[in-house]
């Protein structure tokens, strides 16, 4: 892991959750939301709720959240996933 995405982990730390991903999922207007999000911001945080994993593998919804957004992974705790520009 390089220096720059540690520094982003730490303040990943610090921030509240951006956008909330609720039982609808990813819709193309989340996916849009997210998008705008990142160009405005280096990074971005992201709670997804229970209700919406309970029949899915968290780790693939994250890695498609990712894809779909064009962003990398910077950090998944739990629930929540923080995502940087590539």
């Amino acid at each position: 892991m390089d220096k720059a995405t540690k520094d982003m982990r730490k303040e990943s730390k610090t921030l509240t959750p951006n956008i909330i991903i609720g039982k609808n999922g990813l819709t193309d207007q989340v996916i849009e939301n997210i998008k705008s999000e990142i160009s405005r911001r280096k990074l971005v945080k992201l709670k997804i709720l229970q209700a919406y994993i309970t029949d899915k593998d968290k780790n693939k919804v994250f890695e498609d959240i990712a894809e779909k957004t064009n962003a990398k992974i910077v950090q998944k705790i739990g629930f929540t996933i923080s995502l940087a520009r590539k």
